[in-house]
């Protein structure tokens, strides 16, 4: 009787956990968009996910110069997974140069990590622009109440 019951316990135990936590998300939708973000020495760095599973990067490393490259990426179980890597073509005029090696890491609430080499600094935390966005416009209406509801007194 003991050992039914413990069985009847663990069945709706892992019933409920499952309801309670989604399955990891594996679709394209999760990552695509654009994603932007700093880094140490003044470095900016520009990404672009399409949903086909293709997309641009874009780094400056604090000198003004782009290092570029096109990659063909896909979202395993919420984890960004870059398959392909095409260095961009140099083009001086453009100030744009190829960057052949670049890792991207998942981070905490749905950002990213950007590395393009061994060193510390050279890495951009990620966010995605249309979050960015909404955070700003949030932080510029709660200022605006705060300016507002100080010259009332």
């Amino acid at each position: 009787m003991r050992f039914l019951m413990q069985l009847i316990l663990l069945v709706s135990w892992l019933g409920t956990a499952n309801a309670l936590t989604p399955l990891p998300d594996n679709s394209p939708a999760f990552f695509s968009g654009e994603w932007a973000g700093n880094g140490g020495h003044g470095s900016y760095c520009y990404l672009k996910l399409n949903t086909d599973g293709w997309g641009w990067v874009l780094i400056d490393g604090g000198s003004g110069d782009w290092l570029g490259a096109r990659l063909q990426w896909r979202n395993r179980q919420q984890a960004l997974q870059v398959e392909k890597i095409i260095p961009l073509s140099a083009a001086p005029r453009r100030r744009i140069m190829p960057l052949g090696k670049f890792v991207i890491s998942s981070g905490f609430n749905q950002s990213l990590r950007l590395t393009w080499s061994d060193e510390q600094s050279s890495a951009c935390q990620l966010q995605k622009l249309e979050t960015t966005a909404r955070h700003l416009d949030r932080a510029r209406k709660a200022m605006q109440s705060l300016v507002s509801g100080e010259s009332a007194r």
